[in-house]
Order: C-alpha cells, then structure tokens, then sequence
C-alpha cells in the first residue's frame, strides 16, 4: 500500500506515552517527518526521536505540558518552519485511570480526565487545524478509547465520548478544506509498559482473545492518514478484538 505520506509532516502530541512511539515509529517508516511533542521529558523524548531518526526521516521535539496550548503552538510553528508545513495531527493524550464508581470520583479526577484528555484536545486541534487549512489537505486523529462505548466509569466514559464529539464536529466544518478527522478507540490493546491490569483484558467470549498490538493501532493512524483515506472521516474505528461491536 502506497500512503502517499513521504514527505508530509506528521506532529504527534505525547509521543511517548500510549502508542504514540509506535506510531510515531510507523509513520517514520513511511517516510514522514516527525515533530514530536510530549510532556514526560527530555530524557524519554529523545528516546522517541531516536527510533523514528533511525528510519532515516528527519524530526524536531518538544517538551509540551499537557494542556499548555501556547508551548504547543510554539513547536507547530516550529515544525512549520523545518519543514514547510504540518499535514498530519495525531493527538495521543490520553490519562490512564483506575476505574471506579461514580460515588468514589473525585472531582479533582474528573476534573484532571476532562482538562487532560478532551480540553487539550480542544486546544491541540484549534492550534493545529489553521496550518492544515493553509495546506488545503490534513488529516486530524485524535485517541479515544472503548470506554466511550462501554461506559466503565464515568470520566473515562465522559471525557472519551467528548472526544469523539469534538472529533465529528471538526470533521463536518473542515471537510470543505480536504480535512478529515476521525477516532482510533483501541480496548484491549497494550502500548509498551502496559500492566495486565488495565482495562479490557483478553476474554474467551473474545472473536480474538488476546491482547492487542501497539503495532497493530499505529497501522490504523497510518491508513487513514494516508491520500487514499480522504473519504473516511467523521468516524471512529474501534480496534478491540472484537470485544465491542459497533
């Protein structure tokens, strides 16, 4: 498959954490430019950028606080700059919880699930989609999770779903400007690091009972960031082995 993505620049927002490495790393493969932004520090960034400069592609990092829009926005424009333009938005800032009854929530988790996840999401896409515009053509992927679907707890359920609003939202008032955006929704699926106790384990009621791959998510970034995906957008492709059934 021939995505067409050598040569576009691909700004993935917390590259370290979740599958942003491995997609970050599978984008580099196709001959992508990277600019990588993450808030887990210098030491782990650099590992990133390391893995993806050994595909022989050229990258930029930055240390961003999540949820920082102006330290963002600065790197875009930074990348912007290296390499000409910025095609592809992949937002991975996601925050792993226990999850629990709605009872036991805490405000100040929700309050962390909701200005981690769907408010930086807001501002991750307000800062990025006017150079996509600039370029007529971009693809925006924003990370969800099964929990949207399933309703675990309440702020992964809330926070996710919102996600998944925002993202159709963006889709519908940018097709005009040959943007699409669209939700991965992994469940079950373990980036590097990942305990046996997160969410959604491998069940035997499971049309595929085992876990899923990081390299099997970041395919899924990388099809439909490709020139041949520019009439999917507006949706949400749930790889979970099956567990749930759109």
């Amino acid at each position: 498959m021939n995505t067409g993505l050598e040569g576009k620049t691909v700004l993935v927002a917390e590259s370290v954490t979740n599958f942003g490495r491995t997609t970050a790393v599978a984008f580099a493969k196709e001959g992508a430019n990277l600019v990588l932004a993450s808030a887990q520090g210098s030491e782990a960034l650099a590992e990133t950028a390391k893995q993806v400069s050994d595909q022989g592609v050229r990258v930029i990092t930055g240390v961003c606080a999540t949820g920082n829009s102006s330290q963002l926005n600065e790197l875009a424009q930074q990348g912007a700059a290296e390499f000409g333009h910025i095609d592809v938005l992949v937002n991975n800032t996601m925050v792993p919880v226990t999850p629990r009854s709605f009872s036991d929530l805490t405000f100040d988790g929700w309050k962390q699930k909701i200005e981690t996840e769907l408010q930086g999401t807001f501002f991750i896409c307000q800062g990025i989609l006017p150079l996509l515009v600039q370029n007529d053509w971009g693809r925006v992927i924003n990370f969800s999770g099964q929990s949207a679907f399933e309703g675990t707890d309440a702020g992964s359920s809330a926070s996710e779903f919102g996600i998944i609003g925002l993202t159709r939202g963006i889709a519908r008032e940018y097709g005009k400007n040959n943007i699409t955006a669209n939700c991965i929704c992994p469940g079950g699926a373990q980036s590097p690091g990942d305990s046996d106790t997160q969410a959604f384990p491998p069940s035997e009621r499971d049309p595929l009972p085992r876990w899923g791959k990081p390299e099997e998510i970041a395919y899924l970034a990388v099809s439909i960031a490709g020139e041949d995906a520019g009439y999917i957008t507006g949706q949400c492709l749930v790889a979970n082995g099956g567990k749930y059934l759109l």
